[in-house]
């Protein structure tokens, strides 16, 4: 059974650029195709990435705790590297879970 637990996309997306070495973008594939043999249901690429981003930030205990005491004002910087306004759901809510 895949690390990565099944899961659905609901939160919204924007694109970026990110350049992946080969062996990444093989690996990307290898566990697309695991994934869809496991959970008999495709997945897109992005939302893979996506999720296996989250996942790894989630079990980070470190950056959990780090994320915890962030200042208003770091949460401000990341806002604003974001383009985005104060707001509930936004990055500074993100990653301030009580379950880290």
């Amino acid at each position: 059974m895949p690390a990565l637990k099944q899961f659905t996309t609901i939160d919204p997306t924007d694109r970026i650029n990110v350049n992946l070495k080969l062996t990444t973008r093989t690996a990307i594939e290898q566990y697309r195709l695991f994934y869809t043999a496991s959970y008999g249901h495709p997945v897109e690429r992005g939302e893979l990435i996506e999720e296996v981003l989250r996942s790894f930030f989630e079990n980070d205990a470190d950056f959990q705790k780090y994320a915890k005491r962030m200042s208003a004002e770091d949460k401000a910087s990341v806002d604003k590297a974001l383009k985005l306004g104060r707001q509930a759901g936004g990055i500074s809510d993100t990653f301030n879970s009580d379950e880290a």
